[in-house]
């Protein structure tokens, strides 16, 4: 009997949500493990030494075996567990289709993420009295040039973005914009010029299991919003990479009570 699966991830993290609902969708048995990327024990040298360099989630271990990034993971457990080919693609065509899709997500769509992470979590992990204007304003930038090649290229004639069936990649952008959702980032008047998109993601909101790995997101992003709940950040790298105006993918930029050059250089 094999190992057990260990999953690490937060529930906060797109990317770790595709992953899972993947899982669940096709019942991968796995063992659940949340690493609290609120705290620092992610950048912890021992952490990234035994699982992941960046430090980042979602990481899969299995047995001797550990592989991070999600779409990476997904594939993996694919070939693992066999499961249906339409996660992956049905042909060569279909395969090629879904790699173009990832690529393209992982530079537009994802980084679209900015525009959800800079307002809601960027004040409570950098401080308060730091501006994000500018990271918010490239975020916004990203994710509605994101929708309208969703509208206008991977929507134009297919019920999912790839093929007319599911695959990966349609979980990959849903948990996206998902937290766009939770966070209530996106105005009605936009989603009214993306009636495509809004229906393909109200869809996918329908699978139950996008409810079951989306419930933390919006019951605790609903606090920030109406409540006024603040969550101590404790971290110093970004939770979000890649939107940030300086600074490298995982060392982090100003945060509360250092130095706040890269403002200033962006304004200049």
């Amino acid at each position: 009997m094999g190992s057990t699966l260990r999953y690490l991830h937060h529930p906060a993290s797109q990317p770790c949500r595709a992953a899972m609902q993947f899982m669940l969708e096709n019942n991968i048995p796995f063992e659940e493990e949340v690493v609290d990327i609120t705290t620092d024990i992610n950048e912890k040298p021992e952490f990234r030494e035994k699982y992941n360099p960046t430090g980042q989630v979602p990481i899969l271990v299995d047995g001797d075996f550990t592989i991070w990034e999600s779409a990476a993971i997904a594939y993996y457990l694919s070939e693992k567990f066999n499961c249906p080919d339409n996660w992956w693609g049905r042909d060569t065509q279909e395969r090629g289709h879904i790699q173009q899709f990832m690529n393209w997500y992982a530079y537009t769509l994802r980084l679209g993420g900015g525009a959800f992470h800079w307002t809601i979590f960027a004040p409570m992990i950098y401080g308060y009295d730091k501006d994000f204007s500018a990271e918010i304003k490239r975020g916004r930038f990203l994710l509605y040039e994101s929708l309208d090649i969703m509208e206008n290229y991977w929507l134009k004639d297919r019920e999912f973005v790839c093929s007319d069936v599911i695959s990966y990649p349609d979980l990959a952008a849903c948990q996206d914009l998902l937290s766009h959702d939770a966070g209530r980032i996106i105005p009605e008047s936009v989603w009214d010029k993306h009636p495509k998109t809004h229906a393909w993601f109200r869809r996918m909101l329908d699978r139950p299991h996008a409810k079951t790995v989306g419930a933390w997101q919006y019951e605790n992003v609903g606090k920030i919003l109406d409540d006024g709940v603040k969550f101590e950040f404790k971290r110093k790298t970004a939770v979000l990479k890649g939107t940030e105006l300086n600074s490298g993918h995982n060392h982090g930029i100003s945060y509360a009570g250092q130095k706040d050059d890269y403002i200033q250089d962006s304004e200049a």
